[in-house]
């Protein structure tokens, strides 16, 4: 029997990306701790994120972000530290640049029976967000195939529901999804030298911030963090 009242964070905002250089790394982080206020995750310091990815058994969630579909969506399990006893089961939405994000708390025991493809344990928890992805994993037979760790440094605001992260150190392995595990095999993304900017708001992104923006360069596109971590599928199929 499914427990009741289980919480379901619902997050839907615009999203936008972009890759800095060093430079503008420094310069934003200076100015968005004047501006916002630091995630309580990890203070004026950061904190590490830890994903695993699943997919289908045709990879369809990769072969959707490949060709740019309209509609693409991430089914992953989260942690920020491997001792944590909790992990979040996320299925992220996205059509053009706006988003939604649906997330479950489950235990460190569930989040383990998942990654053996123990899917049923999400009925354990009475969540529309966990119950859609029983279904979707059962019937298009999801597995996980890429473990993503980088550093993030996070800033929020209350007005437009705003929220900015700076990730770098990307790096990831894709031949094992031991989420919990502190002897991983990584293989790095990026260079030290560049992160991977996000800002992400409803309707409008206040004023004091698009002059912060404008001082940056921003033309240069970020790696997706699930498509660099596949990209042994890509050189198989191409």
């Amino acid at each position: 029997m499914g427990r009741k009242g289980t919480p379901v964070l619902t997050v839907a905002r615009k999203e936008k990306k972009f890759m800095v250089s060093l430079e503008d790394r420094l310069y934003l982080l200076n100015a968005l701790d004047k501006l916002l206020i630091p995630d309580s995750y990890g203070d004026y310091n950061g904190y590490r994120v830890r994903s695993v990815y699943f997919d289908g058994i045709c990879n369809n969630d990769y072969w959707d972000k490949v060709n740019g579909a309209i509609e693409k969506k991430r089914i992953r399990l989260r942690i920020y530290d491997t001792s944590d006893t909790k992990a979040k089961f996320e299925v992220k939405r996205k059509v053009y640049d706006h988003q939604l994000k649906e997330s479950v708390t489950i235990s460190s025991g569930d989040a383990k029976e998942l990654l053996k493809g123990n899917y049923s344990v999400l009925l354990n928890y009475d969540s529309p967000v966990a119950e859609y992805g029983y279904g979707l994993m059962c019937a298009q037979c999801y597995r996980p195939v890429s473990l993503i760790e980088y550093h993030r440094r996070a800033y929020t605001h209350p007005n437009f529901n705003t929220r900015v992260t700076l990730d770098n150190h990307l790096r990831f392995c894709d031949s094992s999804f031991d989420i919990f595990s502190n002897n991983i095999n990584f293989k790095e993304v990026l260079s030290p030298d560049k992160s991977i900017l996000e800002i992400k708001y409803d309707r409008f992104l206040f004023e004091q911030l698009q002059e912060v923006f404008k001082r940056c360069d921003l033309s240069m596109k970020p790696p997706s963090k699930f498509g660099s971590s596949r990209k042994i599928l890509k050189q198989y199929y191409c």
